[in-house]
Formats: structure tokens, C-alpha cells, sequence
């Protein structure tokens, strides 16, 4: 029986087992308090390469996996392997599934083995798990990505302060510090200008907008990575789903 195959193997092998059967046509779901869909469940485009993967290493050891994570490091579909991804307790929990079921094991025990493997695969990386409400069972939750470019406005302030706040942040942003440390001189006296020392409530408000104006002046690297992965609407879905739960 071949054993070896190429992570590309995988992929292009014909994807239409697409779920772990436990009894005969009932794919395994794990409920959570919203809908059943469990864990973070990957795009169907994904989930196709994550579970035809999973066969494979449920069938040939963790070398293959090793193998597909040398040779597949720089593409995006195979993170899931990664532990820190979203998708890897989707993808453990149907190498766990696919082993039980060779094994022989009924319906249940597929479903306790795959529920065991998920709930591993998120405590190793540090993933939150919060009980559900009704009949529904606990979801792991990941915490969604920080805010890099949204600042939440101080309630109570004035739409002139506002205006000022956002004028100089976006002024400071463009001409860096020499710009505030020659502003902060010359406007010490005046009080519009008082949140420009730390000791102001409006201090923290105004170092954030500046901070953010700056990442949009200058992009990080590998934002234009990242807004390439956008263009898929159903991980752009995930995400938002994944802060509104959080």
C-alpha cells in the first residue's frame, strides 16, 4: 500500500469525502451556543484541503505531517497545521476522528475522540473556553486580533476638543516628534492644548489616534498580505463572527 504523497498530492486528490461520517451520513457536529457548528470551522474551500489532510496523517503518523509543513510553509491554506491557527482544533479534532473510526470505534466514541482532540488542541494554545446557554455545549473562543486603526471616542468630550484631538494626532503622525515637542513649547499656555501633557485625562485619547494615523501613513509589514486574505469574504465573515462572540 503507498504510503508517501506530496502535500500537492493531497490537495489535488478528488475532494469528496468531505466529513467524518460516524454512522453511516451524520457528519460529526459539535454544538455551541449559537449554531452546531463547533469549533471554528474553516471556509469549504479550506475545510476540504484540512480534512483530506487529516486522513492522510490519521492514516501514515505525524511524519507526513512534518513533511507538508516543510514543504508547504509558505502556503496559506496549509496554516492550519499551525497550533496557533484558528482552524488547527478543526483539523485535530479529525485526525482524532478518522483514527477512532479506523480503529473500529462506534459513533460515540468518533465524537468523544474528536471533542477531546479539539478541546486539547485549544487549551495548548491558550484559546478561552465559555459555557453556552439552553442545551448547548461550551465553544472554545479565540480572541479576535487587536484594533490597530479604531480608537474609541471619550465619552463627555466637546466636537471642538474632538476636532483639535484628531487635527494634531493626524499633524504629529505626519511630522513625528520634533513636530509635538516643538507644539507642546509653544502652546503650553494654552488650554486647548492641555491634552498634550501626559498628566491630561485626553493624553491616552490622542497618543492612540496619533499611534493609529501613523500605521496608516506607514503600513506595517505585511498588511498588504493581509488585506489580500480579505478578498476572501467567507474568512472576512469568520473574523467578524469571531469578535461578536468574543
Amino acid at each position: 500500500m503507498e504510503v508517501a504523497k506530496t502535500a500537492s498530492e493531497v490537495v489535488d486528490v478528488e475532494l469528496q469525502d468531505r466529513s467524518v461520517n460516524v454512522d453511516g451520513g451524520t457528519a460529526i457536529r459539535l454544538e455551541t451556543q449559537t449554531h452546531a457548528v463547533g469549533i471554528i470551522q474553516p471556509p469549504p474551500d479550506i475545510r476540504a484541503i484540512v480534512d483530506k489532510t487529516a486522513q492522510f496523517v490519521a492514516r501514515n503518523g505525524p511524519d507526513f505531517e512534518k513533511r507538508i509543513l516543510g514543504s508547504e510553509k509558505n502556503n496559506q491554506k496549509f496554516n492550519f497545521l499551525l497550533p496557533t491557527d484558528p482552524y488547527n482544533a478543526y483539523y485535530q479534532s479529525k485526525i482524532a476522528a478518522f483514527k477512532e473510526e479506523a480503529a473500529g470505534g462506534d459513533a460515540a466514541a468518533v465524537q468523544a475522540k474528536a471533542e477531546e482532540a479539539a478541546k486539547a488542541a485549544a487549551e495548548k494554545s491558550g484559546i478561552a473556553v465559555v459555557a453556552g446557554t439552553g442545551s448547548a455545549r461550551a465553544k472554545v473562543l479565540q480572541a479576535p486580533a487587536k484594533a490597530e486603526y479604531s480608537v474609541d471616542v471619550p465619552p463627555g468630550i466637546t466636537s471642538l476638543d474632538l476636532d483639535v484631538i484628531k487635527l494634531t494626532a493626524q499633524f504629529v503622525a505626519r511630522n513625528g516628534k520634533t513636530f509635538l515637542t516643538g507644539l507642546t513649547s509653544r502652546e503650553h499656555s494654552n488650554p486647548q492644548f492641555n491634552f498634550l501633557k501626559p498628566t491630561h485625562s485626553m493624553f491616552g485619547f490622542f497618543t492612540s489616534l496619533a499611534d493609529a494615523y501613523s500605521k496608516v501613513l506607514m503600513p506595517p509589514k505585511g498588511l498588504s498580505e493581509q488585506l489580500k486574505k480579505d478578498e476572501d469574504k467567507s474568512a472576512l465573515l469568520e473574523r467578524a463572527l469571531q469578535t461578536l462572540e468574543w
